[in-house]
């Protein structure tokens, strides 16, 4: 869950934070909210970067593009801004960005509705298709299928398409041969955690979306991929998150943010116990009074879909579990479909007094069994 991509020159290993900014500040808002606005590239992600900007200047590059990368790397952001400033450049052509699970719906239903020669001609008209969180379609055969035949007719003329995956597509389990070979037959390169530099430039972007003040001891101690009581630190959403808590803590306070409070903020994390993604699943089920199979199930119910809805959005908020972790939960469902679920109801807080109300009270109730009062 990172951030967007820079058009650098490829003459330019290693552009300023200010030059990737001002050359991006104008990319359509397609990125989640409570993220960051820009992908930040340090040197470790020098080959994505890359890959990047000859897709954008349409160089010869093999296709399909596979990014692969653990939880919390940016994969998301990444392929919604690619579209974003391929729309820019080139108005004129048409993009299509997707998710595995929506690629499999649209398969399905065009399936039963004898709609798969329409369905088949919108993808072949596409000039640029970014499929993200592609592994949904393992237990999906024919979709699976048509996705080989449109990797053909891409590679075929000279079309190009980019997927993400968590892992390489050999390491996925229940990934067709015919599909695995495709995606290998392409290029695949790896999305890795920020580095020193890109998270300096990470965690002042991040305290200022969320006006926390940090001191130059507490600045640091948040860049270090490790804090200082060993805790792994290491992705934007993790640094998200303790920033939240952070700012929490020190409106209760009124006092600035010292190196002191993060340590013992992550030391209280560590030591008290605090709710995982079931326990607010249950909390919210029980307050809303509906079982907890029926949140995780796949029912579109309006009632399920409001609780459901209320369980991720406090899951983001109290635990540091990315959007995929969180939707993997609720019914294995794919990350974009989580990030949808978040964003409609945190919408829905400045409309509707009953779910605003509902909220506080799970709140409450989670503060009086897992001792958070100072992060409410």
């Amino acid at each position: 869950m990172s951030n967007g991509i820079f058009a650098i020159p490829i003459k330019r290993l290693e552009p300023t934070a200010e030059e990737q900014m001002e050359l991006f500040g104008n990319s359509a808002r397609t990125v989640p909210e409570n993220s960051l606005q820009q992908f930040i590239f340090g040197r470790e992600n020098t080959p994505v970067r890359q890959a990047l900007e000859c897709v954008l200047a349409q160089q010869s590059i093999a296709s399909p593009l596979v990014f692969y990368g653990a939880s919390g790397t940016g994969k998301t952001v990444l392929s919604h801004t690619l579209i974003a400033q391929w729309f820019q450049r080139y108005p004129e052509q048409k993009t299509l960005h997707t998710t595995g699970a929506d690629f499999a719906r649209m398969h399905a239903r065009a399936v039963y509705t004898h709609s798969i020669n329409d369905f088949h001609k919108k993808f072949l008209g596409v000039s640029l298709l970014v499929i993200d969180d592609l592994q949904v379609l393992k237990t999906r055969t024919s979709a699976q299928q048509m996705l080989c035949n449109l990797i053909d007719f891409y590679q075929a003329n000279d079309r190009m398409m980019v997927v993400c995956l968590p892992e390489l597509p050999t390491r996925l389990s229940g990934i067709d041969e015919r599909l695995c070979s495709r995606l290998m037959g392409g290029l695949q390169i790896e999305l890795k955690p920020p580095g020193h530099s890109a998270r300096e430039v990470i965690v002042d972007q991040l305290a200022e979306q969320h006006g926390v003040e940090l001191d130059p001891p507490a600045r640091e101690s948040l860049i270090k991929p490790i804090s200082p009581i060993g805790d792994h630190i290491d992705t934007v959403p993790k640094i998200r998150q303790t920033l939240i808590r952070l700012r929490s803590e020190a409106e209760l306070t009124a006092l600035d943010i010292s190196e002191s409070d993060i340590e013992k903020l992550l030391h209280r994390q560590k030591t008290v116990a605090r709710p995982d993604i079931k326990a607010i699943a249950t909390a919210v089920g029980k307050h809303l009074n509906i079982r907890l199979n029926e949140i995780k199930s796949s029912s579109r119910r309006r009632y399920v879909v409001r609780a459901r809805g209320i369980a991720i959005y406090l899951c983001r908020q109290f635990t540091a579990s990315s959007f995929g972790d969180i939707g993997h939960y609720f019914g294995r469902r794919d990350h974009s479909t989580a990030i949808h679920a978040f964003k409609k109801t945190a919408s829905l807080l400045k409309t509707d007094a009953s779910i605003s109300q509902a909220i506080v009270e799970i709140k409450d109730a989670l503060a009086r069994k897992y001792n958070l009062e100072a992060e409410i």
